[in-house]
């Protein structure tokens, strides 16, 4: 799971027309920008815990002289320290800190649904924007389909089309 910043001010704009079509959440017309701010400030506060937590973990496989296939068992291990989720529990912990945010922000009204609504209102347009890793893999791998995965050759011709593919998605 991934969220690109790219992609934060769509996602926000969604997330806080859901909220308010469905009736989750009551905001006056004068507060709507401050409240799709309020939702990017947690989206971009995830992205940017994450990236401290990637940078962590990469200095103490440094530090430790481990090699970088632990990354991920060390990321988890760091993001445990902070109390913080990645991967499939990213987005239920994203969305627990949007409910959080509902309740302390001065420009939402009134909060009227309750916290499982909430989470079954913003839980699919969070998935829908965070599985482009997926699409984006699959697209990957149907242009490299003549090489043979696991090479060295595939791991290069990889890395070109998919950053090749981001750029045209604007990612």
């Amino acid at each position: 799971m991934k969220i690109y910043t790219s992609r934060i001010t769509m996602m926000a704009d969604e997330i806080a027309r859901h909220l308010m079509d469905e009736k989750a959440v009551e905001v006056t017309s004068e507060e709507i920008s401050e409240f799709r701010l309020d939702l990017e400030s947690v989206l971009r506060s995830y992205v940017d815990t994450e990236r401290r937590i990637h940078e962590e973990a990469q200095e103490l496989i440094s530090r430790r002289g481990l090699d970088f296939t632990q990354l991920g068992r060390i990321k988890r291990e760091v993001a445990r320290k902070y109390n913080f989720a990645l991967g499939d529990d990213a987005i239920d912990w994203i969305t627990d800190q949007m409910i959080e945010m509902l309740y302390h922000t001065t420009h939402v009204e009134e909060v009227w649904a309750d916290n499982n609504d909430i989470r079954r209102i913003t839980r699919p347009i969070l998935i829908k924007h965070t599985s482009l890793d997926d699409e984006l893999d699959a697209e990957v791998r149907k242009r490299i389909k003549n090489l043979s995965e696991g090479s060295m050759a595939w791991d290069v011709k990889y890395q070109q089309v998919l950053e090749d593919v981001k750029r045209r998605k604007g990612l």
